[in-house]
């Protein structure tokens, strides 16, 4: 039943991706695993889905290590959390812009103990084009680029037994993988928005293919969540679907999940929502077509090449 369940939720997206398709699937959820003694690190872990997925992980007994860009704003946050977990020795704070790869060395270098999960959340949706101090555009600094050179500056200290969870969208099932870099002209920011989640579920494939004995990377999406940076970058339709936005612990709740599931069940690669492995195209026969994929990586492993070395030195 849950199953068929699933299936016919899944053609009505407003009450999948939203509150009621979680609800009914949340009917069959099992009580998550405990996570004591692992560490896990999360961007953008002040607020929206990020914060719901630290308190969901501290709550299960990991210490957790936010990744965030304002300090009084990560501060306040963490006090709220230890404040209604409890677990103010597990919560600590690493300042960082991971748009920014300069910034993203230092703290990488910095976490030092055992790797159990990371969660790439940070995410933005800006109104008008902006581009980095590195030259790239503020969407792909953030949403690829930034979680590819974090991946690779922790790889020395990862196993296989680590895990990598890029946070996406539903809304990358509108966008086509575009090419490296690449913006839309004119400048649309949702649809750069789409297009880079596009990349980011490219790039976990991309992880499986380049380094199998490495660490599982996987992506996700939340579902429609009911988020601060939903109310201010998407005004009209968080004013539309309101009544049908999860919680920003519903959006969360998966990723508490991918963290806690045996290792050997997570797929390489492998895209996930609402606790189960999903497609990556609406069409059965829809792909992202190797050569764009192959460009990709050698792109970011370009633009990331001298922050590795540095690191190395």
């Amino acid at each position: 039943m849950p199953r068929l369940l699933d299936a016919l939720l899944g053609p009505f997206v407003p009450l999948s991706f939203g509150r009621p398709g979680l609800w009914l699937r949340g009917r069959s959820f099992a009580e998550l695993a405990r996570l004591d003694g692992r560490h896990a690190i999360v961007t953008g872990a002040n607020s929206g889905i990020g914060r719901a997925a630290t308190e969901a992980l501290v709550a299960l007994g990991a210490r957790v290590t936010m990744v965030c860009r304002d300090s009084s704003r990560a501060e306040l946050a963490r006090d709220e959390i230890v404040r209604a977990t409890s677990a103010g020795a597990r919560l600590a704070i690493e300042l960082c812009d991971v748009a920014r790869q300069g910034e993203v060395a230092a703290p990488a270098a910095r976490l030092d103990d055992p790797i159990d999960i990371v969660i790439h959340n940070a995410g933005v949706l800006p109104a008008h084009e902006v581009i980095t101090p590195d030259g790239i555009e503020l969407t792909w600094a953030t949403h690829v680029v930034g979680p590819h050179l974090l991946m690779r500056l922790l790889r020395p200290r990862s196993t296989a037994a680590t895990r990598h969870v890029l946070v996406s969208s539903g809304g990358m099932y509108l966008a086509a993988l575009p090419a490296p870099g690449r913006v839309p002209t004119p400048y649309d920011g949702v649809r750069a928005y789409a297009e880079t989640k596009r990349a980011q579920v490219a790039l976990a494939t991309l992880w499986a293919e380049h380094d199998p004995e490495g660490p599982r990377v996987v992506a996700m999406h939340p579902g429609w969540a009911n988020t601060t940076a939903v109310q201010t970058s998407l005004p009209r339709f968080h004013a539309l679907m309101r009544p049908l936005l999860r919680a920003p612990g519903g959006g969360a709740d998966t990723l508490a999940w991918l963290g806690t599931i045996p290792i050997d069940a997570l797929v390489r690669g492998g895209f996930y929502f609402d606790r189960a492995p999903r497609p990556t195209h609406v069409l059965p026969w829809g792909h992202d077509p190797a050569p764009r994929k192959a460009e990709l990586w050698r792109w970011l492993e370009s633009i990331t090449q001298d922050h590795v070395d540095d690191a190395r030195r």
